[in-house]
Order: C-alpha cells, then structure tokens, then sequence
C-alpha cells in the first residue's frame, strides 16, 4: 500500500517583509483592521509579526502589540500554520488574542485562554453610514487628556497619552466641565485605508439619551473622511450595542473569539498531547 504523500513543511518567519504579512492579511482586510495598521504603523505601538509559509506561500500571519502592557494578538491562518507560529514563534507569557474560531483549536495546544468571549466585527463604509448626532458632540484633543482619564478611570492613564489623542479621532460630549461620554479610534491606517472605533463610554447617570450613539456617529463620521472602511468590535451577545450600530449602517462582518491567554508549560502542552492522543 502506497502512503499518503506528507504536506510540505511549514516554516516560521520571524523577520518576514510587512508587505508579505500584509498581502495575506488583505485577503479579509475588514478582520486583519487592527493588524493592518499595525503593520503600517509598526514603531507607533511597537508591533511585531510572524508569518507562517508553506511551500513558499503564506499560510498564517500572527500579530503582537508589544508596546501595550496587554500584548494585543491577532492571528488568522489555517489551523496548522497558526500553531506552528505559537508554538515556535510567539513566546509573550501572556497575550490578549483575538482569532477568527477555526484557529481556536491550533492555538489552545500552546495558549489557554483564560476567558473567551464570542465577538463580533460590524462594519461601516461611506455608501452604508447614516450619521445620528442628537446631542452637541466636541472633538477631544490632548487639552482634553485630564477630562478623557477621569472618565475611562486612572488605569487609562498609561493608554491615554497627548500622542495618542492628537493621533487617534476622539469625540465627546460635555455636561458642564464633565466628560459624560466619549468615542474614538483604537488605531488607523491611511495606507490601508482603514480605521477602528472603539472606547465607546458613558458614564452610568447619563446613559440610555443616545449619547453613545452620537459619539460614535462622529468618529465614524470624521473616520470616513480619511478610511475607506471603518469597523468596530461588539460582544454577540449584546444586542443593544449591535442595534445602535446597526442604525448607524453597520454590519456584522464575521464572528471572532477574543480573551486573555496564557503560555502553557512544557509539561502542560506535553501532558495535553498525550491525554488527546488516547
């Protein structure tokens, strides 16, 4: 009996080209937003990437944010080539990782996620925004930075930044000398062409008058004049958030898995093979 022909070898680059990760990563360029512009923007956050190959052809590309406390990780690929990346590429202790579901599987033989949640990636272009501002909305800048930290709380102090706010697009709205609420973008990419809005906040005796909509509505608004995309993350299971994005002119793009993750011991990733090959 004639075997099975093996596959090619997948081979791990840690020093590969932007424009090789960046030419796989366009492949879904709406799920890769945040990679893309890292990968653009590299010395912004300070952001490295591994790219899988097999036979010559990219296979897996898998991004960390090493400038951030956190270590933000998004990777996409098949299966195979993404574990081979995790397993001899990345070897952060700790990562916050974000994954489309097929490489869940791959990546948990290396990684085990501390807590999962089911997200979802909405979309926005000029031809689908229907702008709402119903409240008088105040683009923020690094004057704003004391106003911007009370409201997301004094862990954001090592986020928010005067870089960051004359960077990134803020909006938000004012009662008084109080920011109540407020939106911006995590990160964008004129080269890609793409942004993210995120940070979305009001505080809780101001919530439920459409504040959150407005702020949105701007930084969406102000987003498209430089993107020609603009996307957003939503927990599935939040069906008020996803409405208000909805009548905004978003749509849901694809699912994703997002959570803290931990490295696995030698003995934890050997003890795993072992018990999954009985």
């Amino acid at each position: 009996m004639t075997a099975a022909p093996s596959l090619p070898e997948i081979k791990v680059d840690a020093h590969a080209a932007a424009a090789d990760a960046r030419e796989f990563l366009e492949r879904d360029r709406l799920m890769a937003a945040y990679a893309l512009a890292d990968i653009d923007q590299p010395d912004v956050e300070g952001s490295r990437w591994w790219v899988a190959r097999r036979d010559g052809d990219v296979a897996a590309v898998a991004l960390v944010v090493v400038g951030l406390p956190f270590r933000p990780c998004f990777a996409t690929g098949t299966p195979d080539a993404l574990g081979a990346i995790f397993r001899e590429g990345i070897r952060e202790p700790r990562i916050l990782l974000a994954t489309p579901p097929r490489g869940r599987l791959a990546i948990e033989a290396i990684y085990r996620f501390e807590r999962l949640d089911h997200m979802r990636r909405m979309a926005v272009s000029v031809d689908t925004f229907r702008p709402r501002i119903t409240h008088p909305v105040t683009r923020l800048g690094p004057e704003d930075l004391d106003a911007v930290i009370d409201l997301y709380g004094h862990a954001s102090r090592t986020y928010f930044t005067p870089d960051r706010m004359r960077r990134e697009l803020y909006f938000g709205i004012y009662q008084g000398s109080a920011l109540v609420a407020a939106a911006g973008t995590h990160v964008r990419s004129a080269r890609s062409g793409i942004a993210a809005v995120g940070n979305v906040l009001t505080r809780l005796a101001y919530r439920d008058r459409g504040m959150a909509t407005s702020c949105t509505s701007a930084v969406t608004a102000a987003a498209l004049e430089e993107h020609r995309d603009v996307v957003l993350n939503v927990r599935q299971e939040n069906a008020p958030a996803i409405s208000v994005y909805e009548r905004l002119g978003f749509v849901v793009h694809a699912p994703f898995i997002e959570g803290p993750a931990v490295r696995r011991a030698p003995w934890e990733r050997l003890f795993g093979s072992r018990k999954e090959k009985k």
